[in-house]
């Protein structure tokens, strides 16, 4: 689950339009990691409320792909558990923006790519889908100086080259080669703030992880069960508390080395 994360981080630094295949990764190790965090926490729930017991296989199916979903199920733990704060996002802010991203990808926007071999399928291009989201995240961070400062440097570039054509863009439309410069260069300097938009998301999930173990922990030793059950999950995912400069800066979160 922390290795889904960590790796996602690293990938997503890496990304770039110009070469849409780099983006299919980072998508597929965060929806993954999304979904196993949240399961974690519904199990560690589930145990607490059942005197140990784990849900079935059958149970754990029934949550489907649905990121949002588990995420509606966590918040309402964490509501349960006094820990509900303003760092729970709700439907129309950004971050729950990007958690519905990811969830639509779970749930078949990862087969994008073989779901063009298949006659009949249809299903949107996830870049597409993201180019809007990340768009959002240029709005949120990226001061409005250094956007005019950055489409200076677009009108530059193109004068320079000569550079007056049409192209197709990250949005997937035909636009002016000016407009497509300045779109790539604005999408590449806020894949930090991409970063530190999905640890706001993680944050909350630290303390959630926190209480429940300790719950666990404290079944196992009123039944005087040695070994315990669960580990403390909240050792594998120290960078959740990340602070926002770290998260915008730091590139290679491989070398971290948490998680499993």
């Amino acid at each position: 689950m922390a290795n889904a994360f960590l790796t996602g981080f690293y990938l997503f630094n890496r990304t770039t339009f110009d070469r849409p295949g780099t983006f299919y990764s980072s998508f597929f190790e965060f929806s993954t990691g999304f979904e196993r965090l949240m399961k974690i926490v519904i199990i560690l729930d589930h145990k607490i409320k059942n005197n140990l017991a784990s849900p079935t296989d059958k149970q754990l199916r029934s949550l489907g792909h649905s990121i949002t979903e588990c995420y509606a199920v966590c918040r309402a733990i964490a509501a349960e558990k006094n820990l509900l704060s303003e760092e729970w996002f709700s439907d129309g802010s950004l971050e729950y923006s990007v958690l519905a991203f990811f969830s639509d990808f779970a749930q078949g926007s990862r087969y994008y790519n073989l779901n063009q071999l298949v006659q009949g399928r249809e299903t949107d291009d996830p870049l597409k889908q993201w180019y809007k989201v990340q768009m959002a995240i240029v709005d949120a961070y990226l001061p409005l100086a250094k956007r005019e400062a950055v489409m200076q440097l677009a009108r530059d570039h193109c004068d320079r080259h000569k550079l007056y054509g049409w192209e197709r863009g990250p949005s997937g439309q035909y636009e002016l080669t000016i407009d497509v410069t300045y779109q790539l260069e604005v999408l590449r300097r806020t894949r930090g703030h991409g970063v530190w938009t999905i640890l706001k998301i993680l944050n909350p999930f630290y303390d959630l992880l926190d209480q429940l173990c300790d719950e666990v922990h404290q079944i196992e030793m009123s039944k005087k069960i040695d070994m315990a059950t669960v580990p403390y999950m909240k050792e594998f995912v120290p960078f959740f508390l990340c602070d926002k400069r770290t998260a915008v800066r730091r590139k290679d979160w491989l070398s971290l080395g948490f998680g499993v």
